[in-house]
């Protein structure tokens, strides 16, 4: 089941990774903090569209470039700066102590400091394998499976959990966008009002001062994207359990 940024990024506090506080049932409905400078129509039609019909354009559209970039924190200040491509991903989440992750092909890899590593493989494992990258056996990996590739994660935190509204035309940074927003979240998602619609960001229930705040750019850029080399990767399944 699709899930908001908030749930999605408390999962991963499990793992000392994003904490995400409680939604709070009195924040106001993101349709009443737009900014009255309004545009009249997008340029590129998707207003057109019902709000769920304009919501699958975007998501086909984004699978469509290849690659994006995500950057952002959550409501709590946690960050994410990822590069998503078909295949996998590539990037760090988690701020003080960031956790870098590898994905390709379904095989999730991961590597971070002491106290991380031994979450996973226990102290007296991590202390053996410092500085080694994790293969995540696929019983491990629900915390990080959203990071797989680019479309589990736009269809994770960009999908719909009911029923999706849709705002006039107003400037994002700078760009004329619509805000797809849904009300059981209380998530915004603006998208592109101008040529290929495309999600420009994703806006938190509670996002405030930049936090809560998705910033999606690079589509169709190139992606390095390999496996660490075998020498440096413990696979988690052949250790003992913690």
């Amino acid at each position: 089941m699709p899930r908001s940024l908030r749930q999605v990024l408390l999962v991963v506090s499990s793992v000392c990774l994003l904490a995400v506080a409680g939604c709070r049932d009195e924040a106001p409905n993101p349709l009443e903090q737009i900014a009255s400078d309004r545009a009249a129509d997008a340029a590129n039609g998707l207003d057109r569209e019902s709000p769920e019909v304009a919501l699958e354009t975007v998501l086909s559209t984004l699978a469509a470039t290849d690659s994006y970039h995500v950057t952002g924190t959550s409501t709590s200040g946690e960050a994410i700066d990822i590069s998503f491509v078909e295949a996998g991903a590539t990037g760090t989440v988690g701020s003080e102590t960031p956790v870098t992750l590898v994905a390709l092909d379904g095989r999730i890899y991961v590597t971070g400091d002491a106290e991380f590593m031994a979450t996973r493989v226990g102290t007296d494992a991590a202390k053996r394998i410092a500085g080694k990258w994790l293969l995540l056996p696929p019983a491990s990996t629900s915390d990080f499976s959203i990071f797989a590739d680019g479309e589990t994660f736009a269809q994770t935190v960009l999908s719909a959990e009911g029923p999706v509204e849709m705002s006039d035309v107003s400037e994002v940074n700078g760009v004329p966008a619509l805000g797809l927003v849904f009300p059981k979240t209380g998530g915004t998602l603006w998208v592109t009002a101008q040529g290929d619609p495309l999600p420009i960001q994703f806006e938190e229930k509670g996002a405030s001062a930049g936090a809560g705040v998705l910033t999606f750019t690079d589509f169709g850029a190139e992606v390095a994207l390999q496996a660490p080399p075998a020498d440096t990767v413990v696979d988690v399944a052949t250790l003992p359990t913690p």
